[in-house]
C-alpha cells in the first residue's frame, strides 16, 4: 500500500469518526493500530526525536481543529477524542512513506509487494447452492426473487445477499423432504435463512447441508468450516450440528463453530443459552461465554472464553490475540482465496489486534509488516513467508 493510498484510506475513517457514520469495527481499527504504534518499541525507534515531536504537535492541532467543529456536548467530546487522535496521527504517519517502509535500520519490515498484489480484494458475498438434484446455482451471479422450489419449499434470494427458505406446505411427510447444500469459496460468505426461521452464517471455505422442511421431532445440519447460528426456539424439535464427529444440540440458542479440516482444533463458543455438546463418548455441557476446543486428543472447556474473538469474522473483522503467523496466515488464505507458504525458520512473534475485513491484501500486510520482521514475495496466487535477518 503506497503511502498516499494509507493516508487516504486513514484520513476517509476519520471522517466518518467526525461525522458520526463510522462503524464500531472502524472505530476499533483506528484505535487499535494507534495504540501498537503507540506502545511498540520497533516502531517508536524508526522514528527521530524530531520526528516523533513534529508528529504529536501536528497531531494536537489537527485534533484540536476538528474537536471544536463538532457540536457535541463537552461530556460527550472525550467519547471521541481518542478515535480522532488515532485517525489523525496516523494520517501524519501515512501521509510519508519513510515511517513505515523507509526508516529500517536495525528493524526490517515487510517487502513491499508488487504492483498485481493489489488485485487480492477482500471475500464478499460469494457462495453455490446445490439442489436435491444436483443442480448448482451461483448465488452470487443469480438474480434476486425466487430461485427454485424444492418439495415443499420456496428458496428466495434477497436484495442484501441473504438465501431465505420458505415453507408452502406445513408438516411435509419424510418422503417428501429433500436436501440442499451452500458451499461458500475462499473469499466468500453467505446468510442463509433456514425454513424454521434459523439464521445462518457461512465464514468463506465453508459448507451447511440441511433439509428444505424439517421433521417434527429434530432439525439437523452438517456443516464444514465455520458458521455462526442463531436458531429458533422449538422446544419439541432439538436442533442438532454435526461437524465430522462433534455433534451439538441446542433448543434455541446463538453458537458459532469453528471446524476447518486445517485447523489444529474445533472450537464452539455459546453466546447466549446452552448447548450440549458431543464428540464420540464425550459430552459437556456449554453456557453463554464458554467455549469448547475439541480434537482427537483434547476436549477442553474454556469457562471464559473471548466470545468477540470467536465472533469477530461475522462483525467484519480480523481478531488476532497472542496470534502466531501461521494461525494469521490460514485467515488470510481463506479471505483472499491465495496460497501462503513458508521458507526456512517461522518468524515467532505473535499479532494482536484488529483489521477490517474489508482492507485489501496490500492494506493487511502493510498493517501485519508493522508487527512483525519478515520478508514476502508473492508469485501469482501463492504469497511466500521467510524470516529476515539483520546483516550487521
Amino acid at each position: 500500500m503506497s503511502a498516499n493510498k494509507g493516508a487516504k484510506y486513514l484520513e476517509e475513517l476519520a471522517q466518518k469518526v467526525l461525522a458520526g457514520t463510522a462503524s464500531e469495527e472502524e472505530k476499533l481499527f483506528l484505535e487499535e493500530y494507534y495504540n501498537a504504534f503507540e506502545k511498540h518499541p520497533d516502531a517508536q525507534a524508526r522514528l527521530t526525536a524530531e520526528e516523533l515531536q513534529h508528529l504529536q504537535q501536528t497531531t494536537r492541532q489537527k485534533i484540536h481543529s476538528q474537536i471544536t467543529d463538532i457540536s457535541l456536548p463537552l461530556r460527550n467530546r472525550h467519547m471521541i477524542w481518542r478515535w480522532v487522535a488515532a485517525a489523525t496521527f496516523l494520517i501524519c504517519i501515512a501521509g510519508s512513506a519513510l515511517f513505515f517502509l523507509k526508516k529500517t535500520s536495525n528493524t526490517t519490515v515487510v517487502k513491499a509487494l508488487p504492483k498485481n498484489e493489489a488485485e487480492f480484494l477482500p471475500g464478499g458475498n460469494k457462495a453455490t447452492l446445490i439442489l436435491n438434484n444436483g443442480a448448482t446455482i451461483v448465488l452470487d451471479d443469480a438474480q434476486n426473487g425466487s430461485l427454485a422450489q424444492q418439495g415443499n419449499t420456496e428458496i428466495n434470494k434477497t436484495t442484501d445477499g441473504q438465501l431465505i427458505y420458505k415453507l408452502t406446505k406445513q408438516d411435509p411427510s419424510p418422503e417428501a423432504i429433500q436436501y440442499n447444500t451452500i458451499t461458500t469459496p475462499k473469499g466468500g460468505q453467505y446468510q442463509v435463512r433456514l425454513p424454521d426461521g434459523t439464521q445462518v452464517w457461512l465464514n468463506a471455505a465453508s459448507s451447511i447441508r440441511f433439509p428444505t422442511s424439517f421433521t417434527e421431532n429434530e432439525r439437523a445440519v452438517a456443516i464444514t468450516g465455520e458458521v455462526y447460528f442463531e436458531v429458533a426456539h422449538n422446544r419439541q424439535a432439538p436442533f442438532i450440528v454435526s461437524a465430522g464427529n462433534t455433534r451439538v444440540q441446542v433448543l434455541g440458542t446463538s453458537f458459532n463453530m469453528m471446524a476447518y479440516d486445517n485447523e489444529d482444533m474445533k472450537k464452539t463458543t455459546l453466546v447466549e443459552g446452552s448447548i450440549q455438546l458431543t464428540d464420540g463418548n464425550r459430552t459437556s455441557m456449554l453456557q453463554p461465554g464458554e467455549q469448547m476446543q475439541v480434537n482427537e486428543k483434547d476436549f477442553k472447556l474454556i469457562k471464559h472464553a473471548d466470545v468477540a474473538a470467536a465472533l469477530a469474522w461475522k462483525n467484519g473483522l480480523f481478531y488476532f490475540k497472542d496470534a502466531g503467523l501461521q494461525t494469521v496466515m490460514k485467515q488470510v488464505e481463506r479471505w483472499y482465496n491465495i496460497s501462503v507458504k513458508f521458507e526456512g525458520n517461522i518468524p515467532e512473534k505473535q499479532f494482536n489486534g484488529k483489521v477490517p475485513r474489508n482492507a485489501n491484501l496490500a492494506e493487511l500486510m502493510e498493517i501485519l509488516s508493522f508487527y512483525d520482521d519478515m520478508k514476502c514475495t508473492i508469485d501469482n496466487d501463492t504469497i511466500t513467508i521467510m524470516q529476515r535477518h539483520n546483516n550487521h
